[in-house]
């Protein structure tokens, strides 16, 4: 019988990639803005080179709709497995209790080793602070600020108040905080069902059980498997691990497996109706989501009737109206636009004003203030069409009511 392989390298894999690329995407940039960020001084979310404006947030909200329906999902499918292989408590976690042992290993309970140690949780606090206000700040505005003492208050008091509560979980928490604090445990109790991934302790095969006692020792939560499903487990498989390393010493399969469903003798359901009403949900979202991406303008105008003088009668006979308009280009290009006017059949007007040649910075706003004339003005009020146009194209458009009297 070959050996059976151990779980410990794909979860350290999984969380290394995981912590790995929430520490990369602050740095990485597409069109030269960063791929995530929420900047909050233009109330824009920088979104994997688009550019939300805050009264687009209703796709922010599609996309938090979307995090929650899939981290319900992958709960009701995977189980805990969001708590063991990906959540970043259980990651800095891990790396506390890993440099602990290599500087007690050397140090002992020495007051050296004992300042290394705590230094080295202040780093890692400080890092997740740091990591937390990059999706706020670019760490390219970061850096230079904080060494020029100019990062800001908001910002300053943020780093300061996440790495001092990430050092007191480091230093004086650590499991307990997945045991007695967090919600999400006893939330899972209410998703999982018969079919849920889970780590089990086979009932059928216990007999083989030496009695080691090797799984609850690897058990970083202190729980014993033996015992049966409990709210405490995260699913990391160290005691899968503990045993398989025991057994295949003895030439023997463990007898702790992962699997979909406790007690379930390999009769699953992978597709019950509660994970297919979720799988629903994700996937609708999703395409509401895509839609409105798709959909989405390149740019905007607003336009709103001038404060004074809106209409004047010239002495040719025409008449005139002011407006002032709000462009904003939501591309990721700088970009010239044209204003233009499109009067109903039978009609013709003119723009007076600064509307050809508009200069709009990627992500920028614009206000122009401007009048429409007509040389033969209606006998009574009627809207015509002002048009926004970006190289040959309408981008945007607003109708406006051209008053006569």
């Amino acid at each position: 019988m070959l050996p059976e392989p151990l779980i410990a390298p794909k979860r350290k894999l999984v969380q290394f990639l995981s912590t790995f690329l929430l520490l990369l995407i602050p740095f990485l940039r597409s069109g030269g803005e960063s791929l995530l960020r929420l900047d909050a001084p233009t109330r824009t979310l920088l979104f994997f080179g688009a550019s939300v404006r805050i009264e687009e947030f209703f796709l922010l909200l599609l996309v938090m709709l979307i995090l929650v329906s899939g981290f319900l999902l992958a709960t009701l499918v995977l189980g805990r497995v969001w708590c063991g292989w990906f959540c970043p408590q259980t990651t800095i976690t891990d790396l506390a209790e890993y440099f602990d042992q290599k500087i007690r290993a050397r140090l002992g309970e020495h007051f050296i080793g004992q300042a290394i140690r705590q230094l080295f949780n202040l780093l890692l606090a400080l890092l997740v602070g740091a990591n937390l206000v990059w999706y706020f700040i670019s760490p390219y505005a970061f850096f230079p600020r904080l060494l020029t003492g100019e990062l800001g208050g908001v910002a300053a008091i943020s780093l300061l108040a996440v790495a001092t509560v990430v050092y007191l979980d480091l230093t004086l928490v650590r499991r307990s905080f997945c045991r007695a604090v967090c919600p999400y445990g006893r939330i899972q109790l209410m998703l999982m069902d018969e079919n849920s991934l889970a780590l089990e302790f086979d009932p059928t095969d216990a007999g083989r059980c030496i009695l080691c006692r090797c799984c609850e020792k690897a058990c970083p939560m202190g729980i014993d498997i033996k015992r049966g499903m409990q709210v405490e487990c995260i699913n990391c498989g160290r005691c899968l691990d503990a045993c398989r390393t025991i057994m295949n010493e003895r030439i023997e399969p463990g007898i702790i497996h992962y699997t979909f469903g406790i007690g379930c003798a390999g009769k699953v359901r992978l597709l019950s109706w509660k994970v297919s009403l979720l799988a629903g949900v994700f996937l609708v979202l999703v395409m509401v989501l895509v839609q409105g991406i798709v959909g989405r303008s390149e740019a905007t105008i607003k336009v709103a009737r001038g404060t004074a003088s809106e209409v004047q009668r010239l002495n040719d006979g025409a008449v005139a109206n002011f407006y002032t308009a709000y462009l904003e280009n939501r591309s990721a290009k700088n970009g010239r636009y044209d204003l233009s006017v499109n009067v109903p059949a039978g009609g013709s007007a003119e723009l007076l004003g600064p509307v050809q040649g508009i200069w709009l910075p990627a992500n920028e706003n614009r206000r122009v203030v401007f009048a429409v004339r007509m040389a033969r003005p209606p006998a009574v009020s009627q809207p015509v069409l002002l048009q926004l146009r970006h190289d040959g194209r309408t981008v945007a458009s607003a109708e406006i009511l051209f008053i006569v009297q």
